[in-house]
């Protein structure tokens, strides 16, 4: 049981530096993009920058997170992934978007930290589960669970 334990805190401590080095990348391309397209699309700028950051930053992420953080994948991995990244990628843009206009005091880069962050768990948890699982049934040969399942022959 420690030794699951032990497994998840690893995978959890990889999946944050993951994470935390794809923030990077997806905020400060955030910064930029917002910058640059704010004033030819007023209205849809923080869409296009955050379509583009996140797009990038998660090419980034996938690799990291099937190589070394989870140490799986199947060939549906990535089309799970996908899936994931556009879900986030719409959350984001349409809370950041929407928060921002009620208040525009607050600056929209500031604002998808915070809703970032809210989405961070989440993702952890998708991915763990669905994203970069191993198939059911091989319980034995996952890197998680450290007691062997195979039975020993009976006696004659």
């Amino acid at each position: 049981m420690k030794k699951i334990q032990k497994e998840t805190y690893r995978t959890f401590s990889w999946f944050t530096l993951s994470a935390v080095a794809s923030f990077a990348i997806d905020i400060g391309l955030f910064w930029v993009f917002s910058r640059w397209l704010e004033e030819d699309s007023p209205v849809m700028y923080i869409t296009f920058a955050t379509v583009i950051a996140r797009t990038m930053s998660a090419v980034f992420n996938y690799t990291v997170n099937r190589r070394l953080v989870f140490k799986s994948g199947s060939k549906n991995s990535f089309l799970k992934y996908a899936a994931l990244v556009l879900f986030n990628m719409a959350a984001s843009a349409a809370l950041v978007t929407g928060i921002h206009f009620l208040f525009r005091f607050i600056n929209e880069t500031l604002l998808k930290v915070f809703v970032d962050f809210g989405l961070f768990i989440a993702g952890f948890l998708i991915q763990r589960a669905w994203v970069f699982a191993e198939k059911r049934g091989r319980r034995g040969t996952d890197k998680s669970y450290s007691h062997n399942t195979q039975k020993t022959p009976a006696r004659k």
